[in-house]
């Protein structure tokens, strides 16, 4: 039985996060997996394939894995989806997947913080430095769009609203950071509802009750109150069909945890753009230093600094100075988001040297 996790924890490995191997992490995949689907999931592929190639490749009976299947989906270990009319299912990564889904409901049993015990003693102990330490980071920033200057050029991908406005399918589901970290006992009190998912990803979790659908009003609304309560939109570091728009805080989120924890700069890529501050405009009233979820601004003889490396360019320092002293401006040195979810994949397999 035990190796059997241990192989499990070794396939996990395989996903272009990566998993590092751990005691903690063997604690939690006995927590969410039980020995028989640990067994399948070890042969499982990372991509969705149907389920008669899967029971023929294994030589099992289509009836008893699909109920296997279904149970594994249910609990977010494998994603599960309908194509061409056949059900096709594919193991999930240990993040981005797994680990969110454990908190997406917004349980609170016993079971359920034992699980956020392991998973913050698991990012501690060097799986936060493991996961995000590839050259191309998996999740992007977006800045706040109404602070791109008129007359610049806007990329397609830069623009959170127009996506929405575009989306056939959206849900909204509980930030799984923030649910983590009321579980341990120190929520921020931040929104826990503005979390965004999209597409068919969006669909498997409004199925299986991870997520509620949403339509283009209730998304922009969440987006508009996530920029009000001071939280930064991270997405995937793509430029087309991304599965999800999360919203930030430093504290609690896994992503800036990296900067603000572990001091990890670039392991979410920053978006195009920084902030300049205006020394004659500004009046030193720190309120972009409350603002910043990075800590990336600071105010030195009556003026404010930002600190360049840091700075995220998400925007909301720009759109919290009351006295307009902060503008976005275009970064230098910054790399375009891969074109899908595939090519971004293969780019941090390679640079993790597994391809």
């Amino acid at each position: 039985m035990e190796e059997v996790y241990r192989l499990l924890m070794r396939r996990m490995d395989e996903f272009p996060a990566g998993a590092m191997p751990s005691e903690n992490l063997l604690r939690i995949l006995r927590l969410i997996f039980d020995e028989e689907e640990a067994k399948l999931a070890i042969d499982l592929p990372s991509a969705p394939e149907d389920l008669r190639s899967i029971a023929t490749r294994l030589g099992r009976e289509e009836g008893e894995l699909e109920a296997t299947l279904e149970r594994m989906a249910d609990k977010g270990l494998v994603l599960a989806r309908e194509k061409g009319g056949a059900k096709h299912y594919c193991l999930l990564p240990l993040v981005p997947g797994i680990f969110e889904m454990q908190f997406m409901k917004g349980e609170t049993s016993p079971e359920k913080r034992r699980i956020a015990e392991l998973f913050d003693a698991y990012y501690h102990e060097g799986w936060g430095e493991t996961s995000w330490s590839s050259q191309t980071p998996l999740a992007r920033v977006m800045v706040v769009e109404e602070e791109i200057p008129r007359g610049q050029q806007v990329l397609p991908y830069e623009k959170v609203s127009e996506f929405i406005k575009d989306s056939t399918y959206m849900a909204l589901t509980t930030c799984f950071c923030r649910h983590e970290a009321e579980l341990l006992g120190r929520s921020c009190g931040a929104p826990k509802d503005v979390c965004m998912c999209f597409g068919p990803f969006a669909e498997f979790l409004v199925e299986r009750g991870f997520a509620r659908r949403a339509n283009s009003e209730e998304v922009l609304d969440a987006l508009d109150r996530a920029e009000k309560a001071g939280l930064v939109h991270i997405t995937d570091n793509i430029q087309e069909k991304i599965n999800f728009i999360c919203n930030c805080c430093g504290c609690c989120c896994g992503f800036l945890g990296t900067i603000t924890k572990l001091n990890m700069s670039g392991a979410v890529a920053a978006s195009r753009y920084t902030v300049r501050v205006d020394g004659e405009l500004c009046n030193g009233c720190e309120s972009c230093v409350d603002v910043c979820q990075v800590r990336a601004v600071s105010v030195e003889d009556g003026i404010a600094v930002v600190d360049g490396a840091r700075c995220i360019g998400c925007g909301l320092c720009v759109r919290n100075c009351p006295s307009c002293a902060l503008e976005v401006v275009e970064r230098e040195g910054w790399r375009e988001p891969a074109a899908d979810v595939v090519e971004l994949g293969v780019t941090v397999l390679k640079e993790r040297g597994r391809l």
